[in-house]
């Protein structure tokens, strides 16, 4: 009867008799002398095998070379045949990678920075949007103009320095976005030097009384003028000035309108950083205006 023990200098079984269990043997793998320690759990056929010719067994794998021995700190477990192996090492985390939802959230990420961005560098560029007009006729329906918002009557004085004008109203409407000041407005003229200025060719009585109106309108506004110039609006005289002011840059129009039972200085401008006689803002409000006839 032989009994299976396994060597433990090599770690490979062999078969040696009942008798000599639990003796010292010769390993018939290795030559090396080592104790004959039954395997448990292995059973063995009645006959005995050849010396030469143990039984067969899964190989066992050969120590690690120095090579590829693991660190001398990497904790060892042991096994059944008392050779010792590295642990598992964890496995290796997956690469991340963009799902749908996340390149979605960054795009509305750079959205929303973006347009933050284009609304704090456009608060008080004097850019009014194309929808924010509206037509404007104030109540005695004398004129009608695009505004770009509900605007406030103010009472205009008469001008001291024409002796000509006898007062009227303003509507003014500001812009808390694009702090741009629009306004229509007029003065109401005295009749019989209407009908003179009416006649009048080579402007020596409507030149001064424009001058006048254009002189408190920048004394007003703490305003330069840089630019100015004759402006004609339908049948209608008037003059056009481009004012630099502490606020940014002004342009108004003064049109007289001298016909009718109500002759009028009518006025209209724009105040804004930037804008121009031919910025988009200054060309939608004075392209606007008309004179409603009686």
């Amino acid at each position: 009867m032989f009994v299976p023990v396994a060597c433990l200098k090599c770690g490979k079984m062999f078969q040696v008799p009942e008798a000599a269990a639990g003796t010292d043997v010769t390993c018939p793998w290795c030559k090396a002398t080592t104790p004959a320690l039954p395997v448990a759990g292995v059973t063995t056929s009645a006959s005995p095998a050849p010396a030469a010719a143990p039984l067969a067994v899964p190989p066992v794998p050969e120590p690690l070379s120095l090579d590829d021995a693991p660190p001398a700190d990497a904790p060892r477990t042991p096994t059944r045949t008392g050779v010792e192996r590295a642990p598992t090492p964890p496995a290796a985390r997956p690469p991340f990678r963009f799902s749908f939802k996340t390149a979605l959230a960054v795009l509305v990420l750079v959205v929303v920075v973006s347009a933050a961005t284009v609304a704090v560098l456009g608060y008080g560029s004097g850019r009014i949007a194309p929808s924010a007009w509206a037509e404007f006729t104030p109540p005695d329906g004398s004129c009608t103009v695009a505004l770009p918002g509900p605007p406030v009557a103010e009472r205009v004085e008469p001008n001291a320095a024409d002796g000509v004008t006898r007062g009227g109203e303003r509507f003014v409407t500001t812009g808390w976005y694009s702090r741009a000041t629009v306004w229509v407005g007029w003065q109401d003229l005295d009749p019989g030097w209407a009908k003179q200025a009416a006649a009048d060719r080579d402007g020596a009585l409507t030149t001064p009384v424009l001058a006048a109106e254009r002189d408190r309108r920048k004394e007003k506004t703490g305003g330069t003028v840089p630019k100015e110039g004759n402006v004609r609006f339908g049948s209608y005289t008037g003059l056009v000035a481009q004012m630099d002011t502490p606020r940014g840059r002004l342009v108004e129009w003064f049109i007289l309108a001298l016909d009718g039972p109500h002759p009028r200085l009518y006025f209209l401008g724009i105040e804004a950083k930037n804008v121009s006689p031919d910025s988009p803002a200054a060309q939608k409000l004075f392209n606007s205006f008309r004179v409603n006839k009686e």
